[in-house]
């Protein structure tokens, strides 16, 4: 095997994270009895996530992993259980973190910080297509 580093770049994490709560989102729509059809995009928009990230790169040690940990504030539709979503986007950061880095994710602190109404939420959807 050929000796030589890999470093992953904070960017990189802040990405993988921020796709990995994109799924959530389709998840959300499916538990959902509303119609949320071209709503996902306009609460991403608006209200999207802020992603903190801390890296520690692997040190040369036997298990060699580097570790990440991540302070997510998100906003969420009202009317959804907030733990079980916030639990959701807790699983799917660090499964596709893992998964991808090879990096072992310390922790996943999630604030949620607003409750958007989706009337609201619709109803700026009305309003842009009254504009256009």
């Amino acid at each position: 095997m050929v000796d030589g580093r890999t470093s992953i770049g904070e960017s990189v994490f802040l990405e993988i994270a921020k796709e990995a709560m994109h799924k959530v989102e389709d998840v959300i729509k499916e538990e959902k009895k509303w119609a949320l059809s071209g709503i996902t995009k306009a609460f991403t928009d608006r209200f999207a996530p802020q992603i903190k990230v801390k890296k520690r790169d692997p040190i040369d040690t036997e298990d060699n992993v580097g570790t990440v940990s991540f302070e997510v504030t998100l906003s969420v539709i009202y009317g959804v259980k907030i733990p079980e979503v916030a639990q959701k986007v807790r699983e799917k950061i660090i499964s596709e973190v893992e998964t991808l880095t090879g990096y072992k994710v310390e922790k996943v602190d999630i604030s949620i910080d607003k409750i958007i109404k989706l009337e609201d939420i619709q109803e700026e959807k009305k309003e842009k297509i009254e504009k256009e």
